[in-house]
């Protein structure tokens, strides 16, 4: 029924440089899951704004109306979600960022060309000459230190990153509905708020944080996200260990997950916290309401805008 949406809107996406990589049908309602190619840095939240400006134009050319909302028929089934998909690359040969983060068998990319084969400002994404930072073939989980202690600074920062990541009230009507409820991580675990993507040989690996909802703004995302993740390499955060898929641990460690709990020495990441479950709700609202969790935030994170802004309830 959607071919021929699916056929122009390619067509047009390849006009404005960005790479549909798959288009399928999924659970909801008329819902569709279209992936695009990456991009460097903030190249990918331009992609996504030139992506869903593109949707619901070419939409209209067919007499049919698109919308990114997270639940735009009934609280039931699942959302529209806004899946972010990264992954970190650093200069072959280069140091690491830290000597406690350094880390050997990181493995160089292959050359994946999108919309350009420029490594700067120009889009596309070209890992010529470069190696994935996150993976490690000899570490728990195959993650590197770094790659472990950025995760684990967007775990210690879910609950206010979920603000960026849910903006509306109906957002927070995805959660259980394959959308995250705690701030946990597991291995190809679609359940977690953020899932580690292994891959076959490392170079393919990176990761996908499951909190956004489709109505996100991806700029804000990708800035917090940065921010929370560097916050985590700085204070030498450690990872929690995965979540237990049986339920038991509420989004704690499974039964061999204390191989991934180790990350040197440095802070430890909180538990696993709950994210709340409409604004100023739930565990992840601190003090009961989403400006107090932003003002902490600004406490424990500089790199948080001051003043925070307050919205009203």
């Amino acid at each position: 029924k959607v071919a021929g949406f699916c056929y122009a809107l390619e067509e047009q996406l390849e006009a404005a440089g960005i790479d549909v990589r798959t288009m399928n049908p999924e659970y909801g309602d008329g819902q569709l899951e279209i992936t695009v190619s990456p991009s460097w840095g903030v190249s990918a939240a331009d992609d996504a704004s030139t992506f869903k400006t593109a949707v619901k134009e070419v939409a209209m050319q067919f007499g049919a109306t698109a919308t990114f909302m997270t639940k735009p028929f009934s609280l039931s089934g699942p959302g529209n979600g806004g899946h972010f998909n990264f992954s970190l690359w650093e200069p072959e040969g280069a140091e690491a960022a830290s000597g406690a983060l350094g880390r050997e068998g990181a493995e160089r990319g292959p050359c994946h060309v999108g919309k350009g084969d420029e490594r700067g400002g120009g889009g596309g994404f070209c890992s010529e000459g470069l190696r994935n930072a996150l993976h490690d073939a000899s570490a728990p989980a195959g993650l590197s230190p770094l790659g472990r202690a950025f995760l684990a600074g967007i775990l210690a920062h879910a609950p206010a990153l979920e603000a960026l990541c849910s903006p509306t009230v109906p957002c927070y009507a995805r959660h259980g509905n394959w959308a995250p409820t705690h701030a946990t991580w597991g291995l190809e675990d679609r359940l977690a708020a953020v899932r580690v993507k292994k891959g076959g040989s490392g170079r393919e690996c990176y990761l996908e944080l499951r909190m956004p909802s489709a109505s996100a703004n991806a700029y804000l995302v990708v800035a917090a996200l940065v921010a929370a993740g560097l916050d985590g390499m700085e204070r030498g955060l450690q990872l929690p260990p995965p979540r237990d898929p049986s339920g038991k641990g509420r989004g704690g460690a499974s039964a061999n997950g204390g191989e991934a709990a180790a990350n040197g020495g440095g802070e430890a990441a909180p538990p696993s916290q709950g994210l709340a479950a409409r604004p100023g709700e739930g565990e992840g609202a601190a003090e009961g309401d989403g400006s107090s969790a932003g003002e902490a935030e600004a406490q424990t994170c500089p790199k948080a805008p001051s003043p925070t802004p307050r919205y009203p309830n």
